[in-house]
């Protein structure tokens, strides 16, 4: 994200140089952005919960990983062109407006002859899409905290779905499908909840934390937490992918200007153990991010994939 980014710089900047100009310049920005709690809160769990330890997997699962490694790597926002070419025979994709600038995948998801779509971009509105119709709500409009739509996600067995939001306000909401429409029902979470990957694995609901050089983690509806291991521990998550119905695969990246390290994570949802976490070796998507990057510095997301067997 270009504030994120910016942000990022300066601190960068000064554990290079120790140039207290930039780390002023870092601590001003977050204030102004309104993300001090944020920093707090990311102090506070570096010194109380340390990196997750990986326990040892069976060798089909760990074959199972490398099997589909590929998914991991495709590409990670949908830009209205793209929506256009996937979902253009079957809705009206082209009412989109035009400035309509991305997507993340995690944002995307059909119900029958609807398709919802958040809006990765500095408006962060919200389409539903029919056949015949595109509705578009502009609730986040009059928040300026709410940059981007991180997640929208379905909800339960009804027409309800959920929705992240990002950067300044990261809070987590209860909307719900109403015709060719959608609309606002409840706010669930006020603050530290910009999830960026959502899941429901065995019927219970996992929230991928998005925080840059700070620990990341799995949260449940409840409220547990399970820190990621050293590799991810400090890489922001762009995407959940569930394996055999058991087993939730976490990408986890870091900003490129500190780096642009991918690593991917599984946690056992049954044990509630994470059984493998390594670094990806990935340079199509460095050229990715560094393009997303330049591109009003939008954050990097994953597909998320359906179940595999």
């Amino acid at each position: 994200m270009a504030q994120r980014a910016f942000i990022t710089s300066h601190v960068k900047h000064f554990g290079e140089t120790k140039n207290v100009g930039s780390l002023l310049k870092a601590l001003a920005l977050i204030v102004q952005q309104g993300r001090t709690v944020e920093l707090m809160y990311g102090g506070y769990c570096a010194l109380r919960h340390a990196p997750s330890p990986v326990s040892a997997c069976d060798d089909t699962v760990r074959t199972s990983i490398m099997s589909h490694e590929g998914e991991f790597l495709r590409v990670p926002l949908l830009t209205r062109g793209d929506l256009l070419q996937l979902h253009g025979a079957e809705f009206k994709i082209s009412s989109l407006p035009e400035d309509f600038l991305f997507s993340r995948r995690q944002a995307v998801f059909r119900q029958g002859n609807r398709l919802v779509i958040g809006e990765y971009g500095e408006n962060s509105r919200i389409a539903c899409v029919t056949p015949e119709t595109c509705v578009i709500s502009y609730h986040y409009k009059s928040d300026a905290r709410v940059r981007h739509i991180h997640s929208v996600t379905p909800y339960g067995d009804a027409d309800q779905f959920l929705v992240a939001t990002g950067d300044g306000a990261k809070v987590l909401d209860l909307w719900v499908q109403s015709g060719d429409s959608v609309r606002f029902m409840k706010r669930l979470r006020r603050y530290l909840a910009g999830f960026t990957a959502v899941a429901r694995v065995k019927g219970e609901y996992y929230f991928g934390s998005d925080f840059s050089g700070r620990p990341n983690f799995i949260e449940t509806f409840e409220g547990t937490k399970y820190f990621f291991p050293a590799k991810a521990y400090k890489l922001f998550v762009t995407a959940f992918f569930v394996l055999r119905e058991r087993y939730l695969v976490s990408v986890n990246n870091e900003l490129r200007i500190t780096g642009g390290r991918k690593a991917l994570s599984i946690f056992d949802v049954v044990d509630k153990r994470f059984i493998f976490c390594d670094y990806m070796d990935s340079p199509p998507l460095v050229i990715i991010v560094a393009l997303m990057e330049i591109l009003q510095g939008v954050q990097a997301g994953v597909e998320v994939a359906g179940v595999w067997v």
